[in-house]
């Protein structure tokens, strides 16, 4: 998209979030994303996210053909409450 592509680094939304998980998963080791949308309407909010994120940043090969010694992006999952609150919420909860 057009911000993307050229709005300055430290004005990029999309480059911004990208860095913070890069960050996350390698010096926190928050190795999880979890997506707990409240309404059932969004009850697929979390695969269409697992689908761009995942695949988008799930790469261990730089364009030049290098590989990476470090975590590119976290395993992204959730489900709306209704669907969650008695499979995980719980855990997470305590």
């Amino acid at each position: 998209d057009t911000h993307f592509r050229t709005a300055p680094v430290d004005q990029n939304a999309p480059m911004l979030l990208a860095l913070l998980g890069i960050w996350y998963i390698n010096f926190f080791q928050a190795e999880t994303h979890c997506l707990l949308p409240y309404d059932q309407y969004m009850h697929r909010f979390a695969a269409y996210f697992q689908q761009g994120d995942m695949e988008s940043n799930g790469k261990y090969i730089t364009t030049k053909g290098n590989r990476v010694n470090y975590h590119t992006g976290p395993i992204v999952w959730g489900e709306p409450g209704t669907n969650g609150q008695h499979a995980f919420y719980q855990l997470i909860h305590q």
